[in-house]
């Protein structure tokens, strides 16, 4: 089906070069973990099934690291499409891997890649910072433009951006090793095409996104030349624009992708009314029988 190609989604349409490339890929299994997927392996941070002719990107950040404060699903986790593309620069702080469990997470991954990018290998705990070449990508009062941030001359700037759930990232944006730390937000945040559903209203994006628009401003503020606003020829969005572009073409002739502010609201909509009834109903279906 290609009406997906022609189509606008979220104001924006699958550029048919895309689609095509897409409808390429397979899911394959990872050599490292065993575990099967499409695009990437979200435990090794390794890119799986790429076709012949396709060049995946290795992304160069415009500042020494960046930190990924990691505590959620690694299959739902853009920030692990970061790792993917730029292991060298993209260290991962698993706060989600849980020592009762036996699951496999990307602390218990299988590739080795850590053997040829050993200073961003991935750690367990979150690290002492140096507040003075260290910052927080996160919109919170007093945070500023990642331009107007002043880093001691001879010293890398380390960003550091938190991927969890929106409620459970402004918990960790005040653990003690990042409370001393200063915010930058971005300027001009983009419009969302994330498919994953929220509840936090307008303006939010997911990490991946963030993180691009982020390297676009610093890469405006150093006086690079244009910088791309187009997505689909963003590297650091080359996986997320891919999975886009797959889930749109899985649900042609569906009149919303869940992307669409539309599906967004209604499903916003429906999660208020299911905790409204358990808000009235907190023992169950017949405690307001009860109650009476």
């Amino acid at each position: 089906c290609k009406a997906f190609e022609k189509r606008p989604r979220c104001g924006t349409l699958v550029p048919e070069s895309l689609a095509g490339e897409v409808s390429q890929w397979r899911r394959t299994e990872c050599p490292g973990c065993q575990q099967s997927a499409m695009f990437y392996c979200s435990i090794c941070c390794t890119p799986l099934g790429v076709p012949d002719g396709v060049n995946v990107p290795h992304v160069k950040l415009p500042f020494g690291r960046c930190d990924v404060i990691f505590d959620d699903s690694p299959k739902k986790a853009t920030s692990i499409h970061a790792k993917v593309l730029a292991p060298a620069q993209v260290r991962l702080v698993d706060l989600f891997t849980n020592d009762a469990s036996s699951n496999r997470t990307p602390s218990r991954h299988g590739a080795g890649y850590e053997e040829a990018y050993p200073a961003t290998a991935v750690i367990r705990e979150v690290p002492e910072y140096d507040p003075s070449n260290t910052a927080v990508l996160f919109p919170d009062e007093g945070s500023q433009p990642i331009t107007e941030l002043e880093v001691p001359s001879g010293l890398e700037l380390t960003i550091i951006v938190i991927d969890a759930p929106w409620r459970r990232a402004q918990v960790l944006r005040r653990h003690p090793r990042l409370l001393p730390l200063r915010s930058v937000r971005l300027r001009d945040p983009p419009p969302s095409r994330f498919w994953r559903y929220h509840a936090e209203g307008s303006g939010c994006v997911s990490t991946v996104e963030a993180l691009a628009a982020l390297l676009r401003e610093v890469s405006s503020g150093k006086g690079d030349g244009e910088t791309s606003q187009d997505l689909w020829d963003d590297p650091l969005l080359f996986f997320f624009v891919r999975q886009f572009a797959h889930i749109a073409s899985q649900r042609c002739g569906d009149p919303d992708l869940p992307t669409d502010e539309a599906a967004k609201d209604r499903r916003s909509a429906r999660v208020r009314q299911k905790d409204r009834a358990k808000r009235l109903r907190p023992l169950g279906e017949g405690s307001l029988d009860k109650a009476g």
